[in-house]
């Protein structure tokens, strides 16, 4: 397999490589209903482009699309025997969009007040979404708004869980094909945004509200326009922008979780705007000890409160400011605000080869979060000539979290046969401002066109003053612990980032068609990315300067740090004053790109190359050194790419994809750095690992029964060189994380897709309301490594699975439309996600591979349009209710049989029940 990609990848370099295609031209689609039968669809009804000889019918759902129309404005014209004619005057097509017209036909003339038109930009609609894909030349898909909305989603993360291949994994980000958040990219209307979290290598999707997005393509396989840096998938978001007629949506929602609303909750209350997310100067550093006994003002005791429900709140609006015959200016306002109190209830455990457990506790999680999305977006169109997009996009987390657990710790001496307890609580911060300016400009009929544009941000992730308890027993009595030279101590940690990137793109049109588009085209494209990481620690313990304590109330903290500090048997040593970062990360990206694309009958040729220069540089104190140390590593790599798409019929196509691309590592796994977990648990960053290469090659077959159904069905593989990996060692106090590159895997499966309307397919009208959705993949992998190689002795299984990797996983959804009359419209939604396991950290010194079990996610989402303005929804998330569940199996004969247990982790999360009400005007 690696000789047949590599020699695939090979044969590329000879000609250049990929780039996706063009859309000079506009679409008109959408859906026409009987007038006289309260909405129903009118199908083989005639739809006329008047002045072009253009036009088609409706399908049997009503449906029709009417593609490659040049720009400007036209009079749609509908007609069906024994009703009357309807025109629509001033229906304005612009390049590259879908406008979707919406209407009514009677026996009687239809009023236009009963007439939707709306332009939107391709996958923003169902209709648009395969319309796109089917003409892509790349092997892509696409989410819009329109099915985000239908399926009751919140934020871009859950929606992107329904695509082929792709699954959602807890507080964990998005797995595509088996390849988890390293393996992939992300653009904001095609410009890299730097995530500001370092434990995540692209921005988590959950954070991204989706009433800020127009759609999100997925591309699976790779374009030298695009980054290189990805192997399962670069995910595209595209913002909103204003529609043609001015429009503001307020939406505000409640949601109740079985485990966490109504009951006891413990949250760590230290700033006025908790509630917002916000921590203001509550938990800054103090300068220094010396000012008060007690510098900090925050509190070693959680606040207990009875948890409410949560709650979302939404805002939209957008306008044409000039909407002309030559020219356009839209603006568009988006805010919205989630939080969610989660308690989860648990076991943790720590095993070692023969199965026994050195830690065994019970644990409570409280986890109150906040998520805020923001968009203002200004849009100018000079038609035929300029184009350009102003956006400024906030996105902004919290998670204020409190970990308590008890039980059975040996790597801890002072216990005296009593329980050990741990009681983390941490806050943490992330912020992402990015400004964005992006441009099209055309000239000599298009034969010319310039795309370019730029971008700034800046990124932080704060987490202040984390505090970490540990003592043996629990209650009025338990003991202070400070055994093996630890101290309960709090934490700083900021990670700061600026990024600068770039795009610019010139393409050259050589061969016209009689519809004045090309047949073939040139690309030349340059890019330029730049990020600069500044990565402060700081830790404060608490260190005792008398052998008798008092006891220690695990109930309230304080009280015992109060008297310790007043007293003089407790104080606070470590570095307050303010210092040069103790890290230093800068990481650049220089790329050129050169595609070739073109045209035959049948046949749609796509070929280019793409070269990166991305040196990193780490500048970081090694232990007990008085200077900083540098670690330099500058990649150059070259990947060509060879996408075809070959047209079988109107409604089926045949693609090709072969590439190289690489992938990079997160910002945690390089960092030269210790984050500790409190109770032992650490995560230990690499800053050696190298960058992965990736073969990849993918063969799919698509057909398109109607606008609005598609069958679908991927061959694919891949070749990783120097995959990176996690890996897991238990120590006598808990598990060291750390990140190393195998040698070398192997992936390879088939992925399959279906979307159709049931009617069609058991041609019964008692289906005709029923719509279904389905994909799933199969899938199998393998990394290995030398038995011999020094390098992985420590490696258990130098012959199995690739870590992150399952066998299967599916995806799927069912729809049924309880009616539609008018403006008015109810559906019911099931939704259904599983996969198989994986393995989550591969084993080290003898121990087994720590596995993650299946979870099973069942939602149901009842959507209700009441009229024009009114709209309800009613949402049951997770209602299997499942635990989540990490297990590790012995690898040596148990010696406690009877208290064995291979569980390490499991904890529930209970159902969530929404409810949300929206007002348009």
């Amino acid at each position: 397999m690696r000789l047949l990609l590599i020699g695939a990848a090979v044969l590329l370099s000879f000609s250049n490589l990929l780039a996706q295609e063009t859309q000079h031209t506009g679409s008109i689609a959408g859906k026409l209903t009987d007038k006289e039968m309260q909405g129903e669809p009118l199908p083989f009804a005639n739809v006329l482009v008047k002045g072009t000889g253009t036009g088609g019918t409706t399908n049997v759902n009503g449906l029709f699309e009417i593609e490659n129309l040049e720009p400007g404005s036209y009079t749609v014209a509908f007609s069906f025997v024994g009703y009357e004619q309807l025109e629509i005057p001033n229906v304005r097509v612009e390049p590259g969009k879908v406008t979707e017209i919406n209407t009514q036909l009677g026996t009687t003339a239809s009023s236009l007040d009963e007439v939707v038109i709306s332009t939107v930009s391709r996958a923003d609609s169902e209709v648009a979404l395969l319309l796109e894909q089917k003409n892509a030349i790349t092997i892509k898909q696409a989410i819009g708004a329109e099915e985000l909305s239908r399926k009751g989603i919140n934020n871009v993360e859950q929606g992107l869980s329904k695509v082929s291949g792709i699954s959602m994994v807890g507080d964990r980000g998005i797995f595509v094909r088996g390849l988890d958040d390293r393996y992939n990219f992300l653009t904001m209307n095609g410009l890299p945004v730097a995530s500001s979290d370092p434990d995540f290598k692209i921005i988590p999707l959950s954070y991204i509200a989706t009433n800020i997005v127009s759609y999100v393509d997925v591309y699976k396989t790779f374009s030298p326009s695009l980054y290189q840096d990805f192997a399962g998938a670069t995910f595209n978001v595209n913002t909103i922008t204003a529609a043609s007629k001015p429009a503001t949506t307020v939406t505000a929602g409640v949601n109740y979780n079985t485990n966490s609303t109504f009951e006891d909750y413990n949250i760590d209350n230290s700033s006025d705007l908790e509630y917002l997310g916000y921590t203001g100067n509550s938990r800054e550093l103090p300068a220094a000890p010396a000012q008060s006994p007690s510098p900090f003002s925050t509190s070693w005791t959680p606040e207990k409160i009875t948890a409410p429900l949560a709650t979302t709140l939404g805002i939209t609006h957008g306008q044409r400011l000039v909407n002309g015959d030559k020219q356009s200016l839209g603006i568009y306002f988006g805010m919205n605000y989630r939080n969610s109190y989660e308690k989860k209830n648990g076991v943790e455990r720590t095993l070692n080869s023969e199965g026994t457990a050195g830690q065994d506790f019970s644990t409570t999680n409280y986890d109150f979060s906040t998520r805020k999305s923001a968009l203002l977006a200004l849009d100018y169109d000079r038609f035929d000539m300029l184009k350009l997009n102003f956006n400024t996009i906030y996105l902004q987390n919290t998670s204020n979290f409190i970990r308590e657990a008890y039980g059975r710790n040996d790597g801890f001496t002072q216990l005296n046969n009593r329980d050990f307890f741990i009681r983390d609580i941490r806050y943490t911060e992330n912020d992402m401002l990015t400004f964005q300016l992006l441009g099209d400009l055309e000239w000599n009929n298009k034969k010319h066109q310039l795309h370019f544009g730029g971008s700034t941000g800046i990124g932080n992730n704060n987490v202040p003053d984390r505090r970490v308890l540990r003592a043996a027993g629990t209650g009025e009595d338990a003991e202070y612990i400070t055994t093996n030279g630890i101290n309960p101590f709090r934490f700083y940690q900021e990670l700061e980032n600026v990024s600068f990137s770039s795009r610019l793109e010139y393409e050259l049109g050589i061969q016209k068609k009689e519809d004045n588009t090309f047949s073939t085209k040139i690309k030349i494209g340059h890019n330029f990315d730049g990020i600069n990481y500044d990565f402060f620690t700081r830790t404060i313990t608490a260190q005792v300067s008398s052998a008798n304590l008092p006891n220690l109330n695990t109930n309230d903290p304080e009280a015992f740090f109060q008297q310790g500090l007043s007293e003089g048997f407790l104080e606070y040593a470590g570095n307050f004053a303010p210092t040069p970062p103790d890290i230093q990360v800068e990481q650049y990206i220089h790329a050129g790109y050169f595609i070739f694309l073109k045209e035959w009958d049948n046949i749609l040729l796509d070929v280019g190359v793409r070269a990166e220069y991305a040196p990193r540089e780490i500048t970081y104190k090694k232990a007990l050194d008085t200077k900083f140390s540098k670690i330099t590593y500058e990649p150059f790599d070259i990947s060509p790419a060879l996408n075809i798409r070959y047209q079988l019929t109107e409604t089926s196509n045949l693609r090709l994809a072969t590439s190289i691309t690489t992938t990079r590592p997160r910002m945690r796994e390089i960092l030269p750095t210790i984050y500790q977990d409190g109770d032992g648990n650490q995560v230990i960053g690499n800053p050696d690992l190298l960058n992965s290469r990736n073969y990849n090659l993918d063969l799919k077959y698509e057909f398109f029964p109607t606008n609005s159904e598609l069958l679908a069905v991927t061959a694919f593989a891949k070749y990783l060189q120097d995959p990176i990996e996690r890996l897991a060692r238990a120590t006598s106090v808990g598990y060291r994380t750390y990140f190393d590159n195998f040698e070398e895997a192997v992936l390879y499966g088939i992925e399959a897709e279906a979307r159709f309307n049931a009617g069609s397919l058991f041609k019964n009208a008692i289906f005709d309301r029923l719509s279904v959705g389905f994909n799933g993949i199969l899938m199998d992998s393998r990394a290995t490594a030398e038995e011999n190689n020094p390098r992985f002795a420590a490696v258990t299984n130098k012959d199995r699975k690739l870590q992150g990797a399952s066998n299967w996983g599916i995806n799927a959804d069912l729809l049924y439309q309880i009616f539609k009359r008018g403006n008015t419209e109810s559906s019911l939604n099931l939704i259904y996600n599983t996969f198989g396991k994986r393995i989550y950290a591969v084993g080290v010194e003898g121990a087994d591979e720590i596995y993650e079990k299946p979870v099973d996610q069942l939602d149901l989402v009842w959507t209700t349009q009441f009229n024009k303005s009114w709209g309800l929804k009613l949402t049951a998330r997770n209602l299997l209710n499942e635990k989540t569940m990490f297990f590790q199996d012995p690898t040596r004969e148990i010696r406690f049989p009877d208290k064995f247990s291979n569980t390490i982790e499991s904890f529930d999360t209970g159902t969530t029940y929404g409810a949300s009400i929206t007002f348009k005007f």
